[in-house]
């Protein structure tokens, strides 16, 4: 049974580390085919960013299996149940601290001088599309999150 749920635990682990694009280039299924705000403005400010990764999932996960392996070293009750508590502790850091590493990505922060006479800022990942100051682009916002992609105009 113990084996069964380190199973389990560790495969939730794996999956807890998937991580959904941030590219302006790619769309979740649940924003196609909705209306999009577009707005329209030029480039005046470009910085390389780090965007970290999510620590939630990680640490949930690494607390779970750091409390069955610590509450495994010993037969006697109040051994196990501090050893499932510091255990536990361990293995929530460290399942945070790898998570976040492995979720973070390469980002890029563009401040843009929109039309309408607002300055904005964008943080998203690095994607195939290269922007420049002075360039014009498209700033589309679904569902609350905004893009930044070049300009068809």
């Amino acid at each position: 049974m113990k084996q069964f749920i380190l199973l389990i635990t560790y495969i939730c682990f794996l999956t807890s580390c998937a991580n959904s694009s941030l590219k302006p280039d790619t769309y979740d299924r649940d924003s196609s085919q909705r209306i999009s705000n577009v707005l329209y403005g030029e480039v005046v400010s470009l910085k390389r960013v780090s965007i970290e990764g999510e620590t939630k999932s990680g640490t949930i996960v690494g607390g779970l299996v750091g409390a069955a392996a610590g509450s495994q070293v010993s037969n006697s009750k109040p051994e196990s149940e501090i050893g499932a508590v510091l255990g536990g502790a361990i293995g929530a850091t460290i399942g945070g601290n790898v998570t976040k590493n492995i979720q973070s990505v390469e980002g890029i922060q563009l401040t843009i001088n929109m039309d309408d006479g607002r300055t904005i800022s964008v943080v998203q990942e690095i994607s195939d599309y290269k922007f420049e100051v002075g360039d014009l682009v498209e700033v589309i916002t679904i569902k609350g999150r905004t893009r930044i992609s070049p300009s068809g105009a």
